[in-house]
């Protein structure tokens, strides 16, 4: 931030006045009407961490402001009102179709016992080869890799690695 916020320097001056329990009690008060530790402590002089701030704060009593308090800068720097944002459209990905929900469980079953040393002949084989394709299809149609994953009956980072070969 290019210029953090401060306390007026009314209200500066005015805490300069006080005795310590006194400017206790008023910086209690400015944090309880919203100002922020650190506001508080980079506005004094000298400067004051944030920590000793909330000691001071958490300590003093809770007492009945004289003089009014100011009103902290809006939590947005850009409106003194909150705006509502727009709802943001999400596109509604596919699922994996329920004819070949049970096709993907088949062929994980047999791909789980496929080796590299398996001839590429063998039914282990094919069935390894036969999911990794149904499983590109789906993730090209927009089926996300989670979706396929739990239809094959296999964890998301298996598919993942199925898929990024």
């Amino acid at each position: 931030m290019l210029n953090p916020p401060k306390l007026p320097i009314e209200e500066v001056v005015f805490l300069s006045t006080l005795t310590r329990s006194e400017m206790e009690s008023r910086l209690r008060g400015l944090w309880k009407a919203g100002w922020s530790l650190g506001v508080i402590g980079s506005s004094l002089s000298p400067a004051v961490p944030k920590t000793t701030i909330h000691f001071w704060v958490r300590r003093a009593p809770d007492v009945k402001q004289l003089r009014a308090l100011p009103l902290p800068p809006p939590k947005s720097l850009t409106t003194s009102v909150p705006t509502k944002h727009a709802p943001r459209l999400r596109s509604v990905s596919p699922g994996v179709p329920p004819e070949l929900k049970t096709r993907l469980r088949e062929l994980s079953a047999l791909s789980k016992r496929y080796r590299a040393k398996t001839s590429p002949t063998s039914p282990l084989a094919q069935a390894n080869s036969e999911l990794t394709q149904i499983a590109r299809q789906l993730k090209n149609r927009g089926v996300p890799t989670a979706a396929i994953a739990e239809a094959a009956g296999v964890t998301y980072r298996a598919m993942a690695r199925r898929l990024s070969q």
